[in-house]
C-alpha cells in the first residue's frame, strides 16, 4: 500500500498568499468597490488599523497600488485614493480594445466544452439581473465572463496581462456611468460574443468583441455629457 505524501511545510507556505498578498488585495478590493472612496486622505497607521496588517506588509502593498495608479502618495499629506476621471476610463477601455479581441479569437480556437458549458451558465444567470437594482450581481458575472474567456484562450501571459484592465473595470460598474439600458445592451453583446465562439469562429468573435468594447465606449460618453 503506498504512502500518502504529506505536503511539507515549504510546499504548504508556497501556496500561502504572503501577508503582503492579502494585505494588497483587502485594501485594492476596498478601493474598487468604493469602500475607500476616490479623494480620501489615508495614512498607513489607519489602513493598518483597518486591514488588521502589520506595517510592513501594508507598506508593501501601498507601494504596489501606488504602481498600479490607485493610491498617489503625497509628500507630507499621507496617501490619497486616486480618482478615476473619464479620461483614465476612456484610456482603460482603448486599452482592452487592443487586446480582447485578439483573446477571444484564440478562445474561439481553443475553448473546450467545459468551458463553454460555464459561458453559457454565466448568461444564464446574467439574464436575470439586467434590472439596475442588480448592477452589482451583474458585474460579478461580467467580470467572471470576460476572466474566462481569457482562461479559455490558452495563454497566461495574456490572461496576466488582462486582469488589472478588469480589476480598474470594476471601479466603471460603482460610478454609475452607464444608461440605464447599459446591463440589457451589455447582456446582448456578451451572447453574441458567446455565439462566435461555440461556432468556434475566430473572425467573429474579435469583431463581436470589439463591438461590445466599443458599445460600452460610446453609452459612456453619452451619460458623460
Amino acid at each position: 500500500m503506498a504512502t500518502k505524501k504529506v505536503p511539507s511545510e515549504k510546499t504548504r507556505a508556497r501556496k500561502a498568499p504572503s501577508l503582503t498578498e492579502q494585505a494588497y488585495t483587502l485594501i485594492k478590493d476596498k478601493i474598487l468597490s468604493l469602500e475607500l472612496r476616490p479623494g480620501l486622505f489615508l495614512n498607513e497607521a489607519a489602513l493598518c488599523a483597518m486591514t488588521g496588517f502589520g506595517r510592513m506588509p501594508v507598506h508593501q502593498a501601498i507601494q504596489r497600488l501606488r504602481i498600479e495608479g490607485l493610491i498617489e502618495v503625497i509628500p507630507r499629506k499621507g496617501l490619497v485614493v486616486r480618482f478615476d476621471s473619464l479620461h483614465d476610463i476612456l484610456e482603460l477601455i482603448e486599452a482592452r480594445l487592443t487586446m480582447e479581441p485578439e483573446v477571444v479569437a484564440l478562445a474561439a480556437q481553443r475553448v473546450t466544452p467545459e468551458q463553454i458549458e460555464e459561458l453559457r451558465g454565466l448568461l444564464e444567470r446574467s439574464k436575470a439581473l439586467t434590472s439596475q437594482t442588480k448592477r452589482d450581481e451583474f458585474s460579478q458575472i461580467d467580470h467572471a465572463f470576460h476572466s474566462l474567456i481569457a482562461l479559455a484562450a490558452g495563454n497566461k501571459f495574456l490572461a496576466d496581462a488582462q486582469r488589472p484592465l478588469h480589476d480598474r473595470s470594476n471601479m466603471m460598474w460603482h460610478l454609475r456611468v452607464m444608461p440605464d439600458d447599459g446591463l440589457v445592451v451589455t447582456q446582448r453583446e456578451h451572447e453574441a460574443i458567446l455565439e462566435a465562439i461555440i461556432k468556434q469562429d475566430a473572425q467573429a468573435a474579435r469583431e463581436a468583441m470589439r463591438a461590445h468594447l466599443m458599445s460600452l465606449q460610446k453609452r459612456i460618453l453619452k451619460a458623460s455629457v
